[in-house]
């Protein structure tokens, strides 16, 4: 079955920042931490808030009989006077969640109450946006859902439109019309959002290009509800579902395309599991041979075979790069060393895989035993090798080895630990990207080095920074892609720390200057053509970073395979120039 993936479906920017807010206030505000009223409208959000000890706050206290702690305003605004009576309670802290697209719609209303205009606010008035854009109304707003209902309103004069911000702009122009129709000329502000706008269309023309169409998301959602509206009115089937488990695996095993949308309080890690869940399914038009073919694709992605492979590969090039005849033993233990390496961080990092990857997470588990066993293996295999190596191979895979080991333990006393902010090396922000370059590093470009006693300065710290880079910006990419995860679990990524823009834009920088530097390296007496040839997995890691940050391609394990390849792109290119 092919399965294509609306680019907007998910968060939208209000609903990530309010769980960006609510989840940083979880993992580092004292007191008690709250949200007035659902954050938003997704039942496993909220649950998860829950588990992170964000409780949800249905009713404001008192004033005076709240002792501290911390309330965040829902992504939907609420009236101004709500403000004012939380802190009144005695919360020490009032945390503005509200989109910044409905607080524009909230200023408009205030701005034209101001003036005496008269307000319509086309939107539905049972919702908590609604309900926040008549607070700021000073009284003079009326809520207009369908256009049936502006023949019910009194008379009036200099009247301002503004709508909920997740309308459709079908039911905007109808009112709106149906507005002039009666009072004449109306003063109309666009403050539909964008986001809303654009998933509209692209329901509609993804809803042209498949055969039925799932959307996941809440059902008290009104956004997710119009998207499932938005794609049956075009005539498609469509499965409205809130988890994976909801999918109707008989209707959609009979379909050939299928489109996914999700509503924009819907998180990554639902989609996720839906498109997992999408992925396993065999389409009846599918052969034995395509569908066994795609199971074992998967296995191999998923076993991190193909980036140990990578790393062998990696190895090869390295040397060559440095002067030196590709070595099995040297391949063999980058292998060894980078798979056990990978498989036993993801173990160790279950938890965020649960949200990141939710296809990842399963095999885990399914192929538990296999994978622990052969990553421990692994492991051993490297030092034994590292052993007959010579001494100092397997001193520094040892070191190496000892450190990723200590990666998560506790090793800063408790005092010291609060004021650093950290307790191991794990909880220092970055350190999983930047250690696990390093780690390549070492193996692929110094671990040759010192094995051969083949001393090249300069060829040495250019197969070094060649390494690190590209491995540097695989991780930031992925850690991109799994933010939303990584926040749920309170690690602090690059892309939590710079945003993802400018992990991208860091990413772009660090792939220019590597490419320029493998242009200028000849310079420096190394051989041109193997230099210019590198260039090519640093451009393959370029356009994957912008066709995954876009959301050109699928995340998965294609992505991870096309990102991945970029390893054994560089070993097959400098094996070639060595052969030929």
């Amino acid at each position: 079955m092919k399965v294509r993936l609306a680019r907007y479906a998910g968060f939208c920017m209000g609903v990530r920042r309010a769980m960006e807010l609510a989840l940083t206030q979880a993992h580092h505000a004292q007191g008690p931490v709250f949200t007035y009223g659902p954050l938003i409208h997704n039942p496993q959000v909220l649950d998860l808030l829950e588990s992170k000890g964000i409780r949800v706050l249905s009713e404001i206290p008192p004033p005076g009989s709240v002792d501290g702690g911390t309330v965040i305003i829902r992504a939907h605004g609420v009236p101004p006077q709500d403000k004012q009576r939380l802190k009144a309670a005695g919360f020490s802290r009032v945390v503005e969640g509200t989109c910044p697209r409905v607080i524009r719609v909230q200023a408009i209303i205030a701005r034209a109450a101001r003036r005496g205009a008269d307000v319509i606010i086309v939107g539905d008035a049972s919702h908590p946006e609604v309900v926040g854009l008549m607070g700021h109304s000073q009284g003079r707003g009326r809520v207009v859902s369908r256009p049936e209902e502006v023949a019910q309103l009194p008379p009036l004069s200099d009247v301002v439109v503004a709508a909920q911000t997740t309308q459709t702009g079908e039911n905007l122009a109808a009112i709106v019309a149906a507005l002039e129709k009666r009072f004449g000329a109306v003063e109309v502000h666009q403050t539909i959002c964008e986001a809303t706008h654009r998933r509209q269309d692209e329901v509609k023309n993804l809803a042209g290009e498949v055969d039925a169409v799932v959307v996941v998301g809440g059902r008290s959602s009104g956004n997710t509800q119009r998207l499932a509206q938005v794609a049956a009115d075009l005539g498609k089937p469509v499965f409205a579902v809130e988890t994976a488990e909801e999918l109707p695996r008989e209707k959609l095993a009979r379909l050939d395309t299928v489109g996914v949308t999700a509503g924009a309080s819907t998180p990554n890690w639902l989609i996720k599991r839906v498109l997992r869940e999408l992925g396993t399914l065999r389409s009846e038009g599918e052969g034995h041979g395509s569908y066994l073919l795609r199971r074992v694709f998967r296995f191999f992605v998923r076993s991190q075979l193909l980036v140990a492979l990578g790393a062998a590969l990696m190895t090869c090039a390295a040397s060559l790069l440095q002067g030196m005849r590709p070595h099995l033993s040297l391949a063999a233990t980058a292998f060894f060393y980078i798979y056990a390496m990978h498989i036993l961080n993801h173990f160790l990092d279950k938890e965020a895989g649960q949200y990141n990857d939710p296809d990842r997470a399963q095999f885990l588990i399914k192929h538990r035993v296999f994978l622990i066993g052969s990553g421990i293996f692994s492991a051993a295999a490297a030092l034994a090798l590292c052993l007959v190596l010579g001494p100092w191979p397997f001193v520094i895979v040892s070191l190496i080895s000892l450190l990723g080991i200590l990666y998560s333990v506790p090793v800063v006393p408790a005092a010291l630990s609060r004021r650093l902010k950290f307790a191991s090396l794990k909880d220092i922000p970055g350190s999983k990207t930047v250690s696990a370059a390093g780690a390549w590093a070492v193996v692929v470009a110094a671990l040759p080095a010192v094995t051969l006693g083949v001393w090249n300065p300069a060829a040495l710290l250019l197969a070094f920074v060649y390494t690190t880079v590209l491995v540097f910006c695989r991780c930031a990419v992925f850690d991109v892609l799994d933010v939303q995860g990584d926040l749920v679990v309170g690690k602090e990524t690059i892309p939590i720390m710079l945003g993802e823009k400018g992990t991208l834009r860091l990413v772009s920088w660090l792939l220019a200057a590597l490419a320029l530097l493998m242009l200028l390296a000849p310079l420096a007496g190394l051989p041109a053509g193997l230099c210019w040839l590198l260039l090519l997995p640093v451009a393959g890691l370029a356009t994957m970073q912008r066709v995954l940050s876009r959301g050109d391609l699928l995340p998965g394990t294609m992505g991870e395979a096309l990102v991945d390849g970029n390893f054994w792109l560089a070993g097959v290119l400098a094996l070639a120039w060595w052969v030929f």
